[in-house]
């Protein structure tokens, strides 16, 4: 019997919580629906998940949404040591991340993809909007490079969720640096991670495997 659903958007943020259950190997599956179409939401969907994003996790103890919530849940739920257990400095270093990449780096990633959102009739405040959110993405990339030390993940030695969440964030080439060559951290974190088997396979599902071969140019 299957004990996870996942409500999932092709490329998108779900592709998060999808890289933990796989990498927990976990017994789940996959409802897939456009996120970008309401006439097409499973019945049940807005009853679950009233605010209609993905991704939407139903768990044995019921259903829970936002990708690092999801992940967390999962991460204690089921172990794998993608989470330190133990409360103290590493713990509060993860959820440092963690709420940062939610709260601080994803707004401007999500800007890239829907600044309408914002001016829905103005393009020329769209594309100032791009603009300054670019720049602000740039200094997020180099505070990022810079406090992934000693590396090569943001625990240290150590994979864990924060990685999984930053590097589904950092996938899409719109919100990305034109090169690399001054994140030499980013660089290395995002292509250990890309190499990992679990990785290369959720890409593979949302039909961008070619992403997982982005860092063979960089």
């Amino acid at each position: 019997m299957t004990e996870y659903v996942l409500y999932a958007h092709n490329n998108s943020y779900a592709m998060t919580t999808h890289l933990l259950l796989e990498e927990l190997k976990l017994d789940y599956r996959v409802v897939w629906f456009n996120v970008h179409k309401p006439q097409e939401f499973p019945p049940e969907f807005l009853t679950l998940n009233p605010y209609g994003r993905v991704p939407l996790l139903l768990t044995p103890d019921g259903p829970l949404s936002e990708s690092a919530a999801t992940m967390v849940y999962l991460a204690e739920k089921e172990g794998g040591n993608f989470l330190p257990s133990d409360v103290g400095q590493n713990r509060a270093r993860a959820f440092q991340w963690l709420f940062f990449l939610m709260s601080t780096f994803q707004p401007e990633v999500l800007i890239q993809f829907d600044p309408q959102k914002y001016f829905p009739n103005d393009q020329t405040m769209q594309e100032r909007l791009m603009g300054a959110s670019l720049n602000i993405l740039e200094k997020i990339w180099k505070y990022l490079d810079e406090s992934i030390v000693p590396g090569p993940y943001f625990l240290g030695g150590r994979y864990s969720i924060c990685d999984m969440l930053f590097v589904m964030q950092a996938i899409w080439k719109e919100n990305q640096p034109g090169t690399f060559d001054h994140l030499p951290n980013v660089r290395l974190l995002m292509k250990t991670v890309l190499a990992r088997p679990a990785v290369k396979k959720v890409l593979a599902t949302h039909d961008v495997e070619e992403l997982s071969q982005l860092a063979t140019t960089w």
